[in-house]
């Protein structure tokens, strides 16, 4: 029994509750932006960085509904002038996949968005990728080298010659219009509820499985399942760091708004 615990407990924080803090983590920075920014700031904000964070976002959501059998009825990539950008889609309630699809089709952002992330960091800065991916090892890292990870990676971005400049200018607007739209929305919370349960019972057969074939199998899996959690952890803390820099120039916006308001209203008047 303990095994099974253990196990079943793995596999969910490793597969789900992992993804959700940090697409959780993300979407309180991105609502916190555009509260500082201001409603008008924040909207032509929004646009600035939907012109590919939203198609990231979407599509995730979109692959999602392919591969559990969703048909999809209607897709806007691109917001509207409303901001509005959505995939619906229906499925065969009776059918287990289907259901439990509800709940990836939620996490298709954060997956597509990791996805996209990976693929700039390994193309336009390799040297600092293959070190950061070297140094992270297999394995559970310790807090103090998971920051210094995340920093020397940050630092590659800033300092790394391997590109032309115009390529690694380009890959830097990608990541950061990218970082805010990896989230979790209230929306996609509340579709990934109908297939949690459905999702529960799968790691609670894999958990069993596992514990019936002893100590040797729970420690390959839980091991697994550490490097895949750290590893994304890791590209997160990455995604954490371009939101709070966007975070970071706001508050810097708002100050500077703020004073020059002040300062313009004590000048004497003409």
């Amino acid at each position: 029994m303990r095994l099974f615990i253990g196990c079943f407990l793995a596999i969910v924080w490793y597969t789900l509750g992992v993804l959700v803090l940090c697409g959780l983590a993300v979407e309180g920075c991105y609502r916190l932006c555009f509260r500082l920014v201001g409603r008008r700031q924040g909207r032509a904000l929004w646009f600035a960085t939907s012109v590919l964070g939203t198609p990231v976002h979407e599509l995730g959501h979109a692959i999602m509904c392919l591969l559990f059998g969703h048909r999809i009825e209607k897709i806007r990539l691109f917001p509207n002038r409303r901001g509005v950008a959505l995939v619906q889609h229906t499925y065969n309630r009776k059918n287990p996949w289907a259901t439990m699809g509800n709940l990836f089709i939620g996490m298709g952002p954060i997956l597509t968005g990791l996805a996209v992330m990976l693929a700039v960091l390994s193309l336009v800065y390799p040297a600092s990728w293959q070190a950061f991916h070297a140094a992270e090892g297999g394995g559970v890292r310790a807090i103090e080298a998971l920051f210094d990870g995340i920093w020397q990676l940050f630092r590659g971005l800033l300092l790394e010659e391997t590109r032309p400049v115009w390529v690694r200018i380009v890959a830097v607007i990608a990541l950061l219009s990218v970082a805010m739209h990896v989230r979790l929305s209230t929306a996609d919370l509340r579709g990934m509820q109908r297939g949690l349960p459905m999702y529960l019972i799968l790691c609670a057969l894999v958990s069993a499985a596992v514990a019936a074939l002893g100590q040797g199998a729970y420690s390959v899996l839980v091991s697994g399942l550490a490097v895949f959690g750290s590893t994304v952890l890791l590209l997160f803390g990455v995604i954490l760091l371009f939101a709070l820099v966007q975070l970071l120039l706001i508050v810097i916006y708002r100050i500077l708004a703020i004073f020059f308001a002040i300062l313009f209203a004590k000048s004497p008047s003409r």
